[in-house]
């Protein structure tokens, strides 16, 4: 879905409430920000600055339908399970403790802004997924965190990140067909999403859970709209600051994780150009 028909589906689905939209092209505007109620935040760099300066009552929330579906709080708890001490690992995930992840976003505009939408939506997932920085960091305390480019150019960018346990690969790219595709391995079993941004697709079907031998497994899924579900938290998030201040949370994970890709990349860029 492109963010012009998502702003029109959910502009039809909130008809009574004003939505201020703020694209990566748009120029910040603190004057802007305190005059509305709900912000919305299109692959936004300076996203944390919207947190910092929007007041309790506000609703700031990155534009990030999916992670509003049941199915993207499952695919966490797969992906990177908290194992409780009486379950195996086994139990705890189809897939056991993480060993492998790869992300893979495309889209078919060309454009500098739509690069930020996927790079935003790769740090969106890396945080979602594989959870906040200081988490990751504490149980790798002997790895450095600093994702290594793999390849790079105006229209791609190939991450890698390497830990004492987990390889993590993320790739954007722009020009291509759209496609949010992910898979995770464990020592238990693998899993595949293709799609996973329309995660009310999955049924059609487009996810794959295979066990450590190659045999699938049988899932129930929502069909459940992610926008609908999306404009349900909207309405809800006006009267529930525990919302509000989730979202806000999500944001700042995100934007740690979109720093150090685009650090790692301005870096990786440097170093080739003075070779």
């Amino acid at each position: 879905m492109t963010c012009r028909q998502l702003q029109s589906d959910l502009s039809q689905m909130l008809d009574s409430v004003e939505i201020t939209w703020w694209a990566p092209e748009d120029l910040w505007d603190e004057a802007r920000l305190k005059a509305g109620q709900i912000h919305l935040l299109d692959g936004r760099k300076d996203a944390a600055r919207f947190v910092e300066h929007s007041t309790a009552y506000q609703i700031v929330v990155d534009v990030t339908p999916w992670l509003s579906h049941p199915l993207a709080k499952q695919l966490a708890t797969w992906i990177n399970p908290d194992l409780d001490p009486q379950l195996s690992e086994e139990q705890s995930s189809p897939l056991g403790l993480l060993r492998r992840m790869s992300i893979a976003l495309s889209g078919p505009s060309a454009i500098p802004g739509h690069l930020d939408r996927l790079k935003w939506q790769g740090a969106a997932t890396l945080a979602h997924f594989w959870g906040p920085l200081e988490k990751v960091a504490a149980v790798n305390i002997q790895t450095a965190m600093t994702p290594e480019v793999l390849a790079s150019n105006q229209h791609l960018i190939v991450w890698t990140i390497s830990t004492l346990r987990q390889i993590i690969t993320l790739e954007v790219a722009t020009g291509l067909p759209p496609r949010a595709w992910c898979e995770a391995v464990g020592p238990a079993g693998s899993l595949v999403v293709d799609g996973f941004l329309d995660p009310s697709l999955a049924a059609k079907p487009r996810f794959w859970v295979h066990d450590a031998r190659g045999i699938p497994r049988a899932e129930e899924f929502s069909p459940a709209s992610e926008v609908e579900l999306f404009a349900q938290d909207l309405r809800l998030a006006q009267h529930d600051s525990a919302l509000r201040e989730h979202w806000r949370m999500r944001i700042q994970r995100t934007s740690q994780w979109l720093e150090i890709l685009e650090k790692s990349a301005t870096e990786s860029t440097l170093s080739r150009f003075l070779r």
